[in-house]
């Protein structure tokens, strides 16, 4: 236990530091996290996942960043996958990892099929944390790793749930992770901070931006400037992300 009391702290800490923040989404805090929760575990990686209804599962945040596909390769069923049949069948929103889902949920040749999909990353096995966000949809928090996870692990997973919870609430996690949060939605971009924001996603630098657009650097930087606030980012690259993430841009390749 004296492992999850000094884990437990570290979570405190990092609760009590992003609760003195403003409510809204805060990405480079929501990466802190996942980095807590892949240690905490031991995990090769965590992820956040949103699960609809209709088994369409997305990967929505994964650290480390693009550490494993956001989809299986192939044409794996979803309906297949064993911590997704536990929660469908069973109505339950408790901490589970695959190894614990009983055999009449998952036989031996599902978890088999999806031990061979995993096992190149080293995410054969996972503990699985939902949100308890309200409606019909899963979201939840995973963390992934070769091997099963301890009794000693699930007390820690049974703590940090609400935990988890009540942070995904004050980020707004789980607004950026609904679609119908996030269509139509700019941000409070202008027209103009889209339309930069289109061009860093295409590599554009500050000065790029400049003779692109025909302004000079430093309305450039105004320009950047403005974008990183109201996307609560700190650069180029987490500007793009977050875009990405809230579907402000197209994720089908543009030409320069």
């Amino acid at each position: 236990m004296e492992r999850n009391d000094a884990q437990y702290r570290t979570w405190l800490e990092l609760v009590g530091e992003i609760l003195q923040l403003p409510c809204g989404p805060s990405l480079r805090y929501e990466e802190q996290l996942l980095e807590l929760y892949t240690e905490s575990f031991d995990g090769a990686c965590s992820t956040r996942n949103h699960v609809r209804h209709d088994w369409d599962n997305r990967i929505i945040t994964c650290w480390p960043p693009k550490y494993i596909p956001d989809e299986p390769p192939g044409d794996f069923d979803y309906r297949q996958q064993p911590l997704l049949r536990w929660y469908a069948w069973t109505g339950q929103r408790g901490p589970q990892s695959i190894g614990r889902v009983p055999d009449a949920l998952a036989s031996n040749n599902i978890k088999q099929a999806w031990d061979e999909i995993a096992r190149p990353w080293n995410v054969n096995h996972q503990l699985s944390i939902p949100l308890h966000l309200g409606g019909n949809d899963l979201h939840s928090y995973l963390v992934q790793r070769p091997d099963d996870f301890t009794e000693q692990e699930f007390d820690l997973a049974s703590l940090l749930q609400p935990i988890l919870t009540g942070l995904a609430f004050h980020l707004r996690l789980a607004s950026t992770s609904a679609e119908a949060s996030v269509q139509g939605s700019t941000q409070g971009l202008t027209v103009r901070e889209m339309g930069i924001l289109t061009l860093l996603s295409k590599g554009l630098t500050a000065d790029s931006l400049a003779r692109r657009l025909n302004i000079s650097p430093r309305t450039a930087e105004k320009h950047l400037e403005h974008i990183y606030r109201k996307l609560d980012v700190g650069d180029r690259l987490m500007a793009v992300q977050r875009g990405y993430e809230l579907r402000l841009l197209d994720r089908s390749p543009l030409s320069t």
